[in-house]
């Protein structure tokens, strides 16, 4: 990209995200991560937010970016970047996740997500159902989810029969289903990912043998675990909500169980069975899925080479509406 300012910036308030170091990468932005304090821990709120504020427009003022592209949840980023973008005249594209557009507490703010898409040149959504709610708003948008560009990472050496859990531990994600269905497959084994804290030793404690958390793991080893197992578990409760582990899969072309909800049917369409959140359609997808992981592994690495061309089309897109835009402006 070429303009009259600095080089682009995608602005997030977080201590990293994968989503945002892809988008900065294909996009040949800068990514500035600005965060303080515990990452994700509402009592923090009114403490942090103010001083991530002041430390945005401190970075943007020195930057000076021509494209600011900026991650929202939390809004407030995106709204501090649209603040930067009126008085210096750069334009904003809002890269808008599910939870931010649907979610509480992101939906006490929709007057203010409204007012930003509207002024925003793109906001950047995952499915339909979005794009319909951005564009009744009067906002521009585009679908895009960004291809997963892996380290360098070996592989491990695992029990057989290997599922990779995709887990963080948030409100949406049925494990306590999965914990059930793996005490009925104990010939199965089950690698969890995410933080253990002291929330969750309930769980760990009483666990069947033939589950593992990993703990927080460094992304190197989590693409080794990826890169090691049979399938991959990547599972909902709520409804349009992209399924990262999903993508990983299909980037790594492994089988994927994922949630049957119709946005994630369309968008996974192949490789990939889907389960209701129950243990036992789990524990029967699991199954269905390591007797043919030779059979959907073929077809991830087919719809990866569709997934790829269509995001390069879609960033050609991005750049040349910011193109004109910057020539519009300054003409």
């Amino acid at each position: 990209m070429k303009s009259r300012y600095g080089r682009p910036v995608y602005l997030a308030w977080a201590p990293f995200n994968r989503r945002a170091d892809s988008f900065a990468s294909h996009f040949n932005a800068e990514l500035c991560l600005v965060h303080y304090f515990k990452y994700r821990s509402p009592e923090w709120a009114l403490f942090k937010y103010p001083l991530m504020a002041a430390k945005t427009l401190a970075v943007l003022r020195k930057k000076r970016p021509g494209l600011v592209m900026a991650m929202s949840p939390p809004l407030f980023c995106a709204w501090i970047a649209h603040l930067f973008c009126a008085l210096y005249g750069c334009k904003l594209v809002i890269d808008a996740h599910t939870g931010s557009l649907i979610s509480f507490p992101w939906t006490m703010f929709r007057f203010l997500h409204k007012f930003l898409c509207k002024r925003a040149l793109l906001t950047i959504v995952t499915n339909d159902h979005l794009v319909r709610l951005v564009e009744s708003w009067g906002g521009e948008t585009i679908i895009m989810n960004p291809p997963i560009d892996f380290p360098e990472a070996g592989k491990k050496r695992l029990k057989s029969n290997s599922i990779l859990v995709v887990n963080t531990f948030a409100m949406d994600e049925p494990l306590d289903e999965i914990l059930l269905a793996a005490s009925n497959l104990p010939e199965v084994h089950f690698y969890v990912t995410g933080r253990v804290d002291g929330a969750q030793g309930r769980r760990v404690r009483n666990a069947p043998d033939n589950v593992y958390f990993t703990d927080f793991i460094p992304y190197e080893e989590y693409v080794s675990m990826l890169k090691s197992v049979d399938v991959v578990l990547a599972l909902t409760n709520r409804d349009f909500t992209l399924q990262s582990g999903g993508m990983e899969a299909m980037y790594m072309g492994k089988p994927l169980v994922t949630s049957r909800f119709p946005y994630l049917m369309s968008h996974f369409y192949q490789g990939t069975l889907y389960a209701v959140p129950e243990a036992e359609d789990i524990a029967e997808k699991l199954l269905e899925a390591l007797k043919h992981r030779k059979k959907l592994s073929r077809q991830m690495e087919t719809m990866r080479e569709a997934h790829s061309r269509d995001w390069e089309k879609k960033v050609q897109s991005v750049n040349e509406k910011w193109m004109m835009a910057d020539m519009k402006q300054g003409g």
